[in-house]
């Protein structure tokens, strides 16, 4: 009987000591899950960051081309102005000049316009990938804090 006692002592031991184990080896894996959470967000927060400077720098040199295409514009407008029956002809090269630049600056205008989108659609992913890993650490956080890891 005393090896009875001595053998269920000895599994009640043995399991104390292996839950005790599991709990601190579960601690340890939860801890490392929230520090590379956050290491990943630290990652994520300068990568959204640094897109959206570019981003914001990029949309600053757009509205500048934007207002010499605006200008340009203006000049064909101007001489188209000058006379009804059309541009003069003393004043046509010079008014086919700026056409040609005004022409040529709108089709450079589309394709900033179009690395512009793609620009901000690229940074929207990252800034979204951010907030999914930031609610993934605040997730594990609650979780612990509840007593669920």
């Amino acid at each position: 009987m005393k090896k009875i006692l001595l053998g269920v002592l000895a599994l009640a031991v043995v399991g104390s000591l292996a839950a005790s184990i599991w709990t601190m080896v579960d601690r340890s894996r939860t801890r490392q899950e929230i520090l590379d959470l956050r290491d990943r967000v630290a990652r994520a927060h300068i990568s959204a960051d640094s897109c959206t400077n570019v981003l914001a720098y990029d949309q600053m040199l757009f509205q500048q081309f934007d207002e010499v295409v605006d200008s340009l514009r203006g000049e064909v407008s101007a001489f188209e102005e000058l006379d009804p029956r059309g541009v003069p002809e003393e004043r046509y090269d010079e008014y086919m000049e700026r056409f040609r630049a005004y022409n040529d600056s709108v089709a450079a205008w589309e394709l900033r316009a179009d690395r512009l989108r793609t620009s901000d659609a690229a940074c929207r992913t990252l800034i979204e990938a951010h907030n999914s890993l930031s609610d993934s650490v605040r997730g594990v956080l609650q979780a612990r804090e509840r007593g669920v890891r």
